[in-house]
């Protein structure tokens, strides 16, 4: 279950200076257009792949599944599905579907049409079909013995092993439910004509661009009290930061962080903090020399000064870390702070115990957006400290990734957000199945059957307590590995024009937005 932590010091002062103003006793208001900056739009919208964060802001603006996540509360809350049951042995999912519901092409939501999308990625014969589909693979779509229609209005999901993430996995952007209208008309170019069930709906899409979005009147909620929603890519952080200052756009998370003191004497807009969702980390490729030497992964993890990382990196909007697991996670042990600490002599001590001669020459690559060039200086400067020569492999985002999937990379520098509040969502960057192509190559690890049998319990494990202390064995055995190495909870700063009332910010944080409830007071 999700709790409630307090944020540093710097952050709770910065939060009650840039914050003020922000609470109104206006009712709410009905119209007007919201632009969101985004970092990046995709060219299309398939939910069976990623098109980056644009992409998913659309999918979370427009698209609805069975159920909703409640990232404050870390439960699920009522979607298409009114309600539902599940049987005591965790294997049997009974889902009431809303009576008179329509998709936003006027199709009917029934239990059919719901089966109908939950099925599209194993059904080669369905006109929409795609090989390799790799988003829906979060679904467990592998665990379901069967899904079926019983009657017009519910659905039934059997599984094979109880999924004790089942439930919430269904809120994430690829278990949308599309209409079958559209999956029939336009196949395999769904995605560019997509119709789902959600708030809004697409009035125009530009590839690569933007998307234009106006409320749909028949949602199941109530009509949203935006009119329409625009949520446009820009190149660079500059660019958002322009529009934000010049009134192009009323929300964004991808303004530069260094912005965040000028905006605070400024009338016009507001900074509000989001919770520690995101975890940021350098990934070491364990199967590459020279990280494949755990004297080295341990060497660069007490290098790092992860205070001065977060305040000149991130302008202080982080929290230290501890592991993989963030302070708001089921499990979280706070504890491996003890070992994400700064310590260059004992730094020293292992590169000296490792026999490797120094200076040894090693590459740090990241993408070359938002914070990470800054980072990515920081992390260089912290590790040619203690012996390292660092080169900085600067790359966009494309030439990163086919890096890390070619198991390329020595050292890359990255994230994980939340997309659902389950601890489940960042221990899956450590099974075995996922392992190929990752930053870590954690197939290499000797603990790699281990780790992946934690992985597999906790997912398969419904008990509360006992997932507690799988989670914390889990911790425990990848700070002693060390794949991963620590810099910490990202708390991001989202950009508001002072018109833009009641932001939801803990799902916002993660990167999922949701503007159902927000309004506009002019």
């Amino acid at each position: 279950m999700f709790r409630l932590r307090m944020f540093s010091a710097t952050l709770i002062v910065l939060l009650l200076l840039i914050s003020l103003g922000t609470a109104t006793a206006d009712d709410p208001q009905y119209g007007g257009t919201l632009v969101f900056g985004a970092e990046s739009m995709g060219d299309s919208f398939d939910i069976g792949f990623w098109h980056g964060f644009g992409g998913v802001h659309v999918i979370d603006t427009i698209g609805e599944g069975l159920v909703r996540a409640d990232f404050e509360n870390g439960g699920a809350l009522p979607g298409l599905a009114e309600s539902w049951e599940i049987s005591d042995d965790g294997l049997v999912y009974t889902f009431h579907i809303r009576e008179g519901m329509t998709f936003h092409d006027g199709e009917p939501v029934t239990a059919a049409a719901i089966v109908r999308s939950m099925k599209r990625p194993v059904n080669p014969d369905d006109p929409s079909y795609i090989e390799g589909m790799y988003m829906y693979g979060n679904q467990g779509t592998g665990n379901w013995e069967s899904l079926e229609a019983v009657d017009d209005y519910t659905v039934v999901l059997t599984l094979m092993q109880p999924n004790a993430t089942q439930l919430l996995v269904f809120s994430r952007p690829d278990g949308v439910i599309i209409s079958p209208k559209a999956l029939d008309e336009f196949g395999t170019e769904v995605g560019l004509n997509m119709s789902a069930a959600g708030p809004f709906k697409i009035e125009r899409f530009v590839p690569g661009q933007e998307a234009v979005l106006v409320a749909n009147e028949d949602y199941w909620a109530g009509r949203p009290y935006v009119d329409q929603i625009v949520i446009r890519a820009f190149p660079d952080e500059a660019a958002v930061l322009a529009a934000l200052e010049a009134g192009e756009i009323d929300m964004t998370l991808y303004a530069p962080f260094t912005s965040v003191p000028r905006l605070q004497d400024s009338d016009t807009i507001r900074v509000e903090v989001g919770a520690p969702l995101v975890d940021l980390f350098v990934g070491a490729n364990v199967a590459k020399e020279p990280f494949d030497n755990l004297l080295l992964r341990q060497a660069v993890n007490y290098a790092l000064d992860r205070e001065t990382l977060i305040e000149a990196g991130l302008n202080g909007f982080a929290e230290m870390p501890a592991s993989l697991l963030g302070p708001l996670d089921l499990g979280f042990d706070e504890t491996g702070r003890d070992v994400s600490v700064y310590d260059p002599d004992r730094a020293r001590e292992l590169i000296a115990e490792s026999g490797v001669d120094m200076p040894l020459a090693i590459e740090v690559a990241y993408e070359n957006n938002r914070f990470w060039p800054q980072l990515a200086e920081l992390v260089a400067a912290d590790l040619e400290a203690v012996g390292f020569n660092v080169t900085l492999d600067r790359l966009d985002a494309g030439s990163f990734w086919g890096k890390v999937g070619d198991g390329q990379t020595q050292l890359s520098l990255n994230q994980r957000s939340t997309f659902v509040p389950d601890p489940h969502d960042k221990a899956i960057l450590m099974s075995r199945a996922g392992a190929e192509g990752s930053q870590t190559q954690h197939q290499a690890l000797e603990a790699v059957d281990e780790i992946d049998a934690l992985v597999t319990a906790g997912i398969s494990t419904v008990d509360t307590v006992e997932r507690v202390a799988i989670y914390e064995e889990f911790q425990a055995l990848m700070l002693e590995h060390l794949p991963y190495i620590y810099i910490g909870y990202l708390t991001p700063p989202i950009f508001v024009n002072a018109r833009v009332q009641n932001v939801e910010t803990f799902g916002t944080a993660g990167g999922r937005i949701n503007l159902r409830e927000v309004w506009l007071s002019e």
